[in-house]
């Protein structure tokens, strides 16, 4: 009795959703009848007129493709297979490329930020800030982020040509450079004056191990090097994985509010910091290539008290990407939510004002110097 009553259950269920399918695509027909007539009919004709052959699911896949651009959001984007494997691989932070990450800016410019020692684009002269105007010969105008990252990687050993402009001295700048495998840590830690024992952690990115490496860190610092102060360089990290921000903030918070999200329904969800925290003076750096995760982890930081900003405002990308897998092994990155800041600040397009407004100079770090003497006086 009861299995027939589940299985009524599910039939009743199956035809429910298979009347809203229906009643959906119903509606999506009458009211963009002219749009899916115009696709058939293109489709239709090149099926059977063209002179060369067509391939049914790169017809799909443009047209996946084509729904997102639509959007018109520069965050929003269809991965196609490779394109996906390429960004998994990034966000596990080995691989074979050149060693720059980049960061699209509100120009839609692909801007490299700074190059990582040792690699062959840091060996080549590559600086932070050029502008990508060209790979391998092709225009990178229009170019979104992944899909440059995608033609920039390749096996060792083989050449990328890459193109870049340098507002420095207003002039283009060609570059051959040979690849090779990338093992990036994205955590530099160190003393930075052990006269008033002050520690420095610098972030390049939020990629799978990066809380993990920053507790590894701090445990050298504290327990070994006993510093009393820490700095926290944020600056030029376009960010990365937004649950690992939600980790890091853990280490220095205890259990508070770290960001809150609202999706296009008005649902609105709150992520709170595990209760780990490293109580000793924090001062975070941040600039204008600071953005999306070190924007949600210094606001965080700030908005608690915990630490105060120093450096120029930050990029200003307050909106949060879902990765959807799909199941043609590609992926739909698709703008879900936008976040809040603890004190319920919207920062998208504005960015976040440090504390202390500090300009770097050609030859010296103020920057740095600035959250050195700021500790000097928290530090006994």
């Amino acid at each position: 009795m009861k299995k027939n009553a589940f299985f009524k259950a599910i039939n009743a269920f199956l035809a429910v959703a298979g009347a809203i399918f229906v009643v959906g695509m119903v509606y999506i027909f009458l009211t963009n009848a002219g749009g899916l007539s115009t696709f058939i009919g293109v489709w239709s004709l090149v099926k059977t007129q063209s002179l060369y052959d067509i391939n049914d699911s790169k017809v799909f896949e443009g047209a996946a493709a084509g729904i997102v651009s639509s959007i018109n959001d520069p965050y929003s984007e269809y991965l196609d297979k490779s394109t996906w494997q390429d960004l998994k691989i990034r966000l596990d932070a080995k691989f074979g490329g050149i060693g720059v990450y980049i960061l699209q800016d509100d120009q839609g410019r692909l801007k490299i930020l700074s190059p990582i020692k040792g690699t062959p684009a840091y060996k080549e002269g590559i600086k932070h800030g050029d502008i990508i105007t060209k790979i391998n010969d092709e225009s990178a105008v229009g170019m979104s982020q992944d899909e440059a990252v995608h033609k920039m990687r390749g096996e060792p050993g083989t050449q990328l040509l890459l193109s870049v402009y340098r507002a420095s001295d207003g002039k283009e700048h060609n570059f051959r450079i040979i690849r090779e495998i990338i093992n990036v840590p994205s955590v530099e830690a160190k003393v930075i004056d052990s006269a008033n024992q002050i520690g420095y952690i610098s972030l390049n990115q939020f990629g799978s191990r990066s809380a993990v490496e920053i507790k590894e860190s701090l445990n050298d610092l504290l327990e070994d090097k006993k510093v009393r102060g820490l700095i926290l360089d944020l600056r030029n990290n376009g960010g990365g994985d937004f649950d690992v921000s939600i980790d890091i903030a853990g280490i220095f918070l205890d259990g508070d509010k770290v960001v809150s999200n609202v999706d296009a329904q008005g649902n609105e969800k709150v992520y709170r910091a595990s209760k780990g925290k490293v109580d000793i003076p924090l001062v975070v750096l941040v600039n204008e290539d600071s953005a999306s995760a070190s924007e949600i982890l210094a606001a965080a930081l700030r908005d608690n008290q915990r630490a105060v900003l120093v450096g120029k405002k930050t990029f200003g990308k307050g909106l949060v990407q879902t990765v959807f897998p799909l199941r043609n092994g590609g992926a739909l990155k698709l703008t879900t939510a936008k976040y809040y800041t603890p004190s319920g600040i919207d920062i998208n397009e504005v960015g976040i004002t440090p504390d202390y407004v500090v300009e770097n100079s050609d030859d010296q770090d103020l920057q740095l110097d600035k959250a050195i003497s700021l500790l000097k006086k928290q530090v006994y």
